[in-house]
């Protein structure tokens, strides 16, 4: 008589879903790194310009002399790059807790946690990119209220930053869609048979001969 012992498994599953959330992560902390969301230079002279971003904050307080595009100091274009730090960060923290989740297999047995956790990650990289674009119509506005005949034409445009994290924000819709379209099934492994050695003698003989009493 045989016996059967079953063992049954979870394995890590790296779905679709968590594969965008990762390269939807490696964006935001590629646009973190570098310092150039938004760039003022001179029109006619590339080589000096000024650049903006998360960076630009941890150093705020010792570059007096380079927040004259952003109002001051305390002008509406340093609150708004201080608030495009923190929600970059945050959105660190929620891309990077949705793709563990997933990719641990929480998304099937919490589907609705984790498809959460990709909307409010598409959410914030979409909020990040509006008050960045909110920060550059107040440096344009603020260069246009300063431009005189005598000082430089300075002209502003967005960095390489700004576009990492458009990308990024691109990778975070593909992932809530295809949370959306569904979770796999958790991947088990195979169920091995035992055979005890007292029912040995119980098997047929190779070749299907019969044992003789």
């Amino acid at each position: 008589m045989r016996s059967c012992c079953s063992q049954v498994s979870m394995t890590l599953a790296l779905t679709p879903a968590a594969v965008c959330q990762c390269f939807t992560l490696v964006s935001l902390c590629t646009s973190i790194a570098d310092p150039n969301w938004i760039q003022v230079q001179n029109c006619s002279d590339s080589s000096s310009k000024l650049i903006y971003g998360v960076a630009f904050t941890l150093h705020a307080y010792q570059n007096l002399t380079d927040t004259g595009p952003l109002g001051g100091l305390h002008g509406w274009g340093m609150w708004l790059l201080y608030s495009l730090a923190v929600l970059c960060y945050s959105a660190v923290l929620f891309s990077s807790s949705s793709f563990l989740l997933d990719f641990l297999g929480a998304a099937v047995t919490h589907s609705k946690l984790v498809t959460s956790l990709h909307f409010l990650t598409a959410f914030i990289c979409m909020t990040v990119v509006g008050v960045c674009v909110a920060c550059m119509s107040v440096i344009e506005h603020n260069l246009q209220r300063g431009k005189t005949e005598s000082s430089p034409a300075l002209c502003m445009s967005a960095g390489e930053s700004f576009y990492i994290e458009m990308l990024g924000l691109l990778f975070s819709f593909i992932a809530c869609a295809l949370a959306l379209k569904g979770h796999p099934e958790p991947i088990r492994a195979r169920e091995y048979l035992s055979v005890d050695g007292e029912d040995s003698d119980a098997e047929p003989l190779i070749g299907g001969a019969e044992r003789e009493e």
